[in-house]
């Protein structure tokens, strides 16, 4: 079966067919593998979920049609949500070269600081680690480094690199190790990664997740969220997780609101404390968290710099030039990211995502993202689907 047998190509995409740099997917494990690799940690709601859904014939039936349906399919029956070498056949199909890929968990397991969750967090390493060598690399796991102790993260960080990691992910809901990530303490960790050409990355759930537990318990547990999940402690601004392929899809009024916020303190820290100017070859990307945030921060950032400079405070660049060079985010289908350029420039530091097979992702990610690039100049699109990305792609 070929692309076009399953999918328009729209017209101003169809020339990076095959070539497409992806910064957004996932993989789902059976429940028995998500339950193993969790030990004592709560693999929470997916666990639960999954464990029902695999028994339907929605999801038989989803298998079923899933290549000549491959954006309609979501969730667990998508192509390759759980099948690495399935995986490949659906990068073929979608027109991707590559493709970062989350794990689909609660991401407890990075955010907790705990025993428990730095032994999950390495068997979910480990998993990703043989799942991408599976893909022959195609698909690049984001390695789960929990940085609630120091030497382990770092420890971590060198067994997965060793191990053939390209780009890892990264807790934002509490100060990594009691202090700011721009801490000198952090210094030997960043240099790590640059020197081995790793991305680092926030995405969606590292900042913390609503769910259905309750605050006090997840407090006791430890799992925390920024911003603290009490300012979500009203019936109007609840959703639960839906009853359908996915599972962790709760589109609330609220959450994918705040969600970024954790990644903007996370960014605003890095630059004005000097990370990008110790560490200049360091990649960086936020992944499934927007973009609509990002021109006003950096617009606010580099009115700050240059105020900073009047006190004696400067920086080797300004902090739009260190998100040029050192910084990429996705942005969400339903931001108007030729608006976004047009407000606030920064156009090389979007790139384009599927989610797959998240819902969230849309059922037609290339057309919803074209029809803003229609309003660009016409050489952005290389920039959108595969210059830009490069940077979260480095050997590419």
């Amino acid at each position: 079966m070929s692309m076009q047998q399953v999918y328009q190509v729209p017209e101003i995409a169809a020339p990076f067919i095959g070539r497409i740099l992806d910064g957004d997917g996932h993989m789902y494990m059976d429940p028995q593998t998500l339950r193993e690799i969790a030990g004592p940690l709560d693999p929470g709601h997916m666990h639960d979920f999954l464990t029902d859904y695999m028994q339907r014939d929605s999801y038989r039936e989803d298998r079923e049609k899933n290549r000549s349906e491959l954006w309609n399919v979501k969730g667990i029956g998508a192509m390759g949500a759980l099948d690495a070498a399935e995986r490949l056949e659906a990068l073929d199909l979608m027109g991707l070269r590559s493709q970062l890929i989350y794990y689909n968990t609660g991401s407890g397991e990075v955010r907790i600081d705990s025993t428990d969750a730095r032994e999950a967090c390495r068997r979910y390493n480990d998993y990703g680690l043989a799942w991408q060598r599976d893909t022959g690399g195609r698909a690049r796991v984001a390695m789960q480094i929990n940085m609630s102790d120091p030497e382990w993260a770092k420890q971590e960080a060198m067994r997965v690199i060793k191990a053939g990691a390209k780009v890892v992910s990264l807790p934002s809901a509490m100060p990594p190790g009691g202090v700011s990530p721009a801490h000198e303490l952090w210094d030997p960790f960043w240099g790590l990664l640059e020197e081995a050409n790793v991305v680092a990355t926030l995405h969606l759930g590292s900042g913390g997740l609503l769910d259905n537990k309750s605050r006090d318990v997840l407090a006791a547990e430890g799992d925390y969220m920024f911003p603290d999940r009490g300012w979500a402690e009203a019936p109007s601004l609840r959703a639960r997780p839906a009853d359908r392929p996915g599972g962790e899809e709760a589109i609330s009024p609220y959450f994918i609101l705040v969600s970024h916020m954790s990644a903007e303190l996370y960014l605003t820290t890095l630059i004005m404390g000097h990370v990008f100017d110790r560490f200049p070859r360091l990649r960086f990307g936020v992944i499934e968290m927007g973009a609509a945030w990002l021109g006003p921060l950096i617009e606010r950032m580099d009115v700050w710099a240059d105020f900073m400079a009047k006190v004696g405070r400067t920086y080797s660049l300004k902090p739009s030039e260190f998100v040029a060079r050192n910084i990429r985010v996705t942005p969400f289908w339903n931001e108007n990211l030729a608006r976004m350029i047009e407000r606030h420039g920064l156009e090389d530091a979007y790139i384009f995502s599927t989610d797959y097979p998240h819902l969230e992702g849309s059922r037609d990610p290339l057309g919803k993202f074209s029809k803003y690039l229609e309003h660009l100049p016409k050489e952005y699109a290389q920039k959108f689907f595969i210059d830009n990305a490069q940077l979260l792609f480095p050997d590419l």
